[in-house]
Protein backbone atom coordinates (compact mmCIF):
# COMPACT_ATOMS: atom_id res chain seq x y z
CA UNK A 1 0.00 0.00 0.00
CA UNK A 2 1.70 2.91 -1.12
CA UNK A 3 -0.17 6.01 0.61
CA UNK A 4 -3.43 6.87 2.87
CA UNK A 5 -5.94 6.87 0.22
CA UNK A 6 -5.19 3.24 -0.66
CA UNK A 7 -5.16 2.44 3.03
CA UNK A 8 -8.56 4.24 4.06
CA UNK A 9 -10.05 2.46 1.17
CA UNK A 10 -9.16 -1.41 2.57
CA UNK A 11 -9.45 -0.29 6.05
CA UNK A 12 -13.47 1.04 5.08
CA UNK A 13 -14.08 -2.60 3.22
CA UNK A 14 -13.05 -5.39 5.66
CA UNK A 15 -15.91 -7.25 7.09
CA UNK A 16 -15.97 -8.10 10.94
CA UNK A 17 -14.41 -12.00 10.12
CA UNK A 18 -11.43 -12.89 9.04
CA UNK A 19 -11.19 -16.54 7.66
CA UNK A 20 -8.44 -18.52 8.80
CA UNK A 21 -6.64 -19.95 5.64
CA UNK A 22 -3.99 -21.37 5.99
CA UNK A 23 -1.88 -22.66 8.72
CA UNK A 24 1.61 -23.48 8.20
CA UNK A 25 4.06 -24.77 11.40
CA UNK A 26 7.34 -25.93 11.40
CA UNK A 27 9.09 -27.24 13.83
CA UNK A 28 12.38 -25.29 14.05
CA UNK A 29 15.86 -25.83 16.64
CA UNK A 30 16.57 -23.03 18.37
CA UNK A 31 20.51 -23.16 18.60
CA UNK A 32 22.19 -23.14 21.63
CA UNK A 33 25.01 -19.71 22.49
CA UNK A 34 28.53 -20.23 22.10
CA UNK A 35 30.92 -20.02 24.95
CA UNK A 36 31.48 -16.53 26.34
CA UNK A 37 34.86 -14.40 24.95
CA UNK A 38 36.20 -11.25 26.60
CA UNK A 39 33.99 -9.02 23.79
CA UNK A 40 30.66 -11.05 24.31
CA UNK A 41 31.29 -10.97 27.96
CA UNK A 42 31.13 -7.36 27.70
CA UNK A 43 28.42 -6.80 25.84
CA UNK A 44 25.92 -9.18 27.18
CA UNK A 45 26.85 -7.88 30.86
CA UNK A 46 26.25 -4.49 29.38
CA UNK A 47 22.80 -5.15 28.25
CA UNK A 48 21.53 -7.25 30.64
CA UNK A 49 23.42 -6.55 34.01
CA UNK A 50 24.03 -3.21 33.47
CA UNK A 51 27.69 -3.23 33.69
CA UNK A 52 29.92 -0.77 32.24
CA UNK A 53 33.00 -2.72 30.10
CA UNK A 54 35.69 -1.63 32.91
CA UNK A 55 33.17 -2.54 35.77
CA UNK A 56 32.83 -6.24 33.91
CA UNK A 57 36.53 -7.03 33.64
CA UNK A 58 37.39 -5.34 37.28
CA UNK A 59 34.33 -7.83 38.78
CA UNK A 60 35.88 -10.69 36.59
CA UNK A 61 39.33 -9.68 37.19
CA UNK A 62 38.12 -10.65 41.28
CA UNK A 63 36.55 -13.71 40.17
CA UNK A 64 39.37 -15.46 38.35
CA UNK A 65 42.17 -14.52 41.03
CA UNK A 66 40.42 -16.30 43.70
CA UNK A 67 37.38 -16.16 46.35
CA UNK A 68 37.42 -17.34 49.46
CA UNK A 69 35.04 -20.07 49.84
CA UNK A 70 35.39 -21.20 53.59
CA UNK A 71 37.32 -24.64 53.05
CA UNK A 72 39.36 -22.78 50.29
CA UNK A 73 40.85 -19.78 47.84
CA UNK A 74 39.42 -20.65 44.85
CA UNK A 75 39.42 -19.16 41.06
CA UNK A 76 36.00 -19.13 40.47
CA UNK A 77 36.24 -18.54 36.33
CA UNK A 78 38.95 -19.27 33.70
CA UNK A 79 41.34 -15.98 32.09
CA UNK A 80 38.88 -13.08 30.95
CA UNK A 81 41.02 -11.54 28.51
CA UNK A 82 40.45 -14.27 25.43
CA UNK A 83 39.30 -14.56 22.09
CA UNK A 84 38.27 -18.14 21.95
CA UNK A 85 35.51 -19.99 22.36
CA UNK A 86 37.48 -23.16 22.90
CA UNK A 87 36.55 -24.75 25.88
CA UNK A 88 38.95 -28.08 28.04
CA UNK A 89 38.15 -31.52 27.56
CA UNK A 90 37.41 -31.91 31.44
CA UNK A 91 34.99 -29.02 31.24
CA UNK A 92 33.32 -30.49 28.99
CA UNK A 93 32.85 -33.76 30.06
CA UNK A 94 32.06 -32.43 33.91
CA UNK A 95 29.54 -30.09 32.43
CA UNK A 96 28.01 -33.14 30.58
CA UNK A 97 28.02 -35.14 33.80
CA UNK A 98 26.42 -32.55 35.52
CA UNK A 99 23.86 -31.56 32.98
CA UNK A 100 22.68 -35.14 32.68
CA UNK A 101 22.12 -35.40 36.41
CA UNK A 102 19.97 -32.04 37.36
CA UNK A 103 18.14 -31.70 34.15
CA UNK A 104 17.68 -35.35 32.47
CA UNK A 105 19.63 -36.79 29.01
CA UNK A 106 17.83 -34.89 26.88
CA UNK A 107 19.13 -31.31 28.02
CA UNK A 108 22.80 -32.95 27.19
CA UNK A 109 23.74 -30.67 23.97
CA UNK A 110 27.30 -30.75 21.77
CA UNK A 111 30.50 -29.06 21.90
CA UNK A 112 29.78 -26.14 18.99
CA UNK A 113 32.69 -25.66 16.66
CA UNK A 114 33.91 -21.65 16.76
CA UNK A 115 34.59 -19.89 13.69
CA UNK A 116 38.09 -19.04 12.51
CA UNK A 117 38.77 -15.44 12.57
CA UNK A 118 42.06 -13.64 10.71
CA UNK A 119 42.43 -11.95 14.01
CA UNK A 120 42.16 -14.41 16.56
CA UNK A 121 45.08 -15.51 19.17
CA UNK A 122 43.41 -18.23 20.45
CA UNK A 123 45.61 -18.20 23.26
CA UNK A 124 43.35 -19.09 25.79
CA UNK A 125 40.66 -20.93 26.41
CA UNK A 126 37.13 -19.04 26.04
CA UNK A 127 35.36 -17.60 29.66
CA UNK A 128 33.55 -20.26 31.71
CA UNK A 129 33.02 -21.17 35.45
CA UNK A 130 36.39 -23.83 37.01
CA UNK A 131 33.52 -26.20 37.52
CA UNK A 132 29.89 -27.01 37.26
CA UNK A 133 29.30 -28.20 40.32
CA UNK A 134 29.76 -24.78 41.75
CA UNK A 135 26.49 -23.11 41.84
CA UNK A 136 26.00 -19.39 42.03
CA UNK A 137 23.49 -20.04 44.79
CA UNK A 138 25.97 -22.78 46.83
CA UNK A 139 28.51 -19.36 46.49
CA UNK A 140 25.95 -16.67 47.01
CA UNK A 141 27.65 -16.02 50.96
CA UNK A 142 30.99 -15.87 49.69
CA UNK A 143 30.36 -13.17 46.86
CA UNK A 144 29.35 -9.41 47.13
CA UNK A 145 25.84 -8.22 44.89
CA UNK A 146 28.08 -7.48 42.02
CA UNK A 147 30.37 -10.73 41.39
CA UNK A 148 27.18 -12.91 42.31
CA UNK A 149 25.16 -11.13 39.37
CA UNK A 150 28.45 -11.82 37.34
CA UNK A 151 29.26 -15.28 38.28
CA UNK A 152 25.50 -16.31 37.91
CA UNK A 153 25.82 -14.54 34.04
CA UNK A 154 29.10 -17.00 32.98
CA UNK A 155 27.87 -19.68 35.01
CA UNK A 156 24.76 -19.87 32.90
CA UNK A 157 26.25 -19.18 29.95
CA UNK A 158 29.08 -22.14 30.77
CA UNK A 159 26.57 -24.79 31.04
CA UNK A 160 24.18 -23.11 28.23
CA UNK A 161 26.80 -23.83 25.55
CA UNK A 162 26.71 -27.53 26.22
CA UNK A 163 23.19 -28.01 26.53
CA UNK A 164 20.59 -29.36 23.78
CA UNK A 165 19.33 -26.59 21.48
CA UNK A 166 15.78 -25.36 22.24
CA UNK A 167 12.70 -26.40 19.64
CA UNK A 168 10.37 -24.25 18.30
CA UNK A 169 7.04 -24.48 16.21
CA UNK A 170 7.32 -21.45 13.90
CA UNK A 171 3.56 -20.77 12.77
CA UNK A 172 2.66 -18.40 10.01
CA UNK A 173 -1.40 -17.66 9.57
CA UNK A 174 -2.91 -16.66 6.48
CA UNK A 175 -6.04 -14.80 7.10
CA UNK A 176 -8.71 -13.39 4.23
CA UNK A 177 -11.24 -10.52 4.66
CA UNK A 178 -13.20 -9.64 1.62
CA UNK A 179 -10.02 -10.55 -0.40
CA UNK A 180 -8.03 -8.78 1.84
CA UNK A 181 -4.94 -11.09 2.83
CA UNK A 182 -3.57 -10.20 6.08
CA UNK A 183 -0.26 -12.40 7.74
CA UNK A 184 1.06 -13.37 11.17
CA UNK A 185 3.88 -14.94 12.02
CA UNK A 186 5.12 -16.19 15.60
CA UNK A 187 6.07 -19.31 17.32
CA UNK A 188 5.37 -21.65 20.29
CA UNK A 189 8.14 -23.30 22.62
CA UNK A 190 8.02 -26.76 22.37
CA UNK A 191 11.25 -27.69 24.48
CA UNK A 192 13.34 -25.14 26.37
CA UNK A 193 16.49 -27.07 26.03
CA UNK A 194 19.81 -24.62 26.98
CA UNK A 195 16.80 -21.58 27.78
CA UNK A 196 16.39 -23.96 31.06
CA UNK A 197 19.41 -21.83 32.47
CA UNK A 198 19.81 -19.27 30.23
CA UNK A 199 16.65 -18.24 29.47
CA UNK A 200 16.70 -14.62 31.41
CA UNK A 201 19.58 -13.64 29.42
CA UNK A 202 18.48 -14.17 25.96
CA UNK A 203 17.26 -11.55 24.11
CA UNK A 204 14.15 -13.00 22.23
CA UNK A 205 12.14 -10.87 19.69
CA UNK A 206 9.76 -14.24 18.92
CA UNK A 207 5.55 -13.65 19.19
CA UNK A 208 4.25 -16.40 21.03
CA UNK A 209 1.03 -17.56 19.25
CA UNK A 210 -1.61 -19.26 20.41
CA UNK A 211 -2.98 -23.12 19.18
CA UNK A 212 -5.17 -22.23 16.06
CA UNK A 213 -6.30 -26.39 15.53
CA UNK A 214 -9.94 -25.93 14.33
CA UNK A 215 -10.37 -22.50 14.63
CA UNK A 216 -11.49 -21.02 11.12
CA UNK A 217 -13.05 -17.63 12.32
CA UNK A 218 -11.85 -14.66 13.90
CA UNK A 219 -12.75 -11.00 14.65
CA UNK A 220 -10.15 -8.44 15.27
CA UNK A 221 -10.70 -6.06 18.29
CA UNK A 222 -9.16 -3.14 16.28
CA UNK A 223 -7.46 -3.05 13.02
CA UNK A 224 -4.51 -0.31 13.20
CA UNK A 225 -2.51 1.24 10.31
CA UNK A 226 1.06 2.10 10.26
CA UNK A 227 3.17 4.28 8.44
CA UNK A 228 6.80 2.47 8.14
CA UNK A 229 9.90 4.70 7.45
CA UNK A 230 13.57 3.43 7.19
CA UNK A 231 15.33 4.33 10.29
CA UNK A 232 19.08 5.37 10.11
CA UNK A 233 21.41 3.21 12.24
CA UNK A 234 20.95 3.92 16.32
CA UNK A 235 23.88 5.63 18.04
CA UNK A 236 26.24 3.27 19.39
CA UNK A 237 26.03 1.94 23.07
CA UNK A 238 29.05 0.69 24.95
CA UNK A 239 27.60 -3.06 23.62
CA UNK A 240 27.42 -2.19 20.16
CA UNK A 241 30.48 -0.20 19.95
CA UNK A 242 32.41 -3.05 21.33
CA UNK A 243 30.97 -5.41 18.77
CA UNK A 244 31.76 -2.85 15.95
CA UNK A 245 35.56 -2.74 17.50
CA UNK A 246 35.39 -6.63 17.17
CA UNK A 247 34.62 -6.70 13.75
CA UNK A 248 36.60 -3.74 12.33
CA UNK A 249 39.88 -5.91 14.07
CA UNK A 250 40.25 -2.67 16.60
CA UNK A 251 42.02 -3.22 19.65
CA UNK A 252 42.24 -6.80 21.72
CA UNK A 253 40.24 -8.29 24.72
CA UNK A 254 42.56 -6.95 26.74
CA UNK A 255 41.83 -3.46 25.52
CA UNK A 256 38.32 -2.91 24.46
CA UNK A 257 37.32 -1.82 28.05
CA UNK A 258 40.35 0.52 27.96
CA UNK A 259 39.53 1.69 24.53
CA UNK A 260 35.40 2.66 26.21
CA UNK A 261 37.11 4.61 29.05
CA UNK A 262 39.49 6.73 26.83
Amino acid sequence: LHNEDEVKHVLDSLGETYQVSNVECKEKNKKGVMPFKTSTLQQVAANKLNFASSKTMRVAQKLYEGIDIGSETVGLITYMRTDSERLSPQFINEAFKYIKETYGDKYVGYVKQQKKNDNMQDAHEGIRVTSAYRTPESLKKYLTPDEYKLYSLIYARSLACLMADAKVKATAVTLLNNDYEFKATGSILIFDGYLKVYGDYESSEDVLLPELDGITVLTADEVLSEQHFTKPAPRFTESTLIKELEKLGIGRPSTYAAIMET
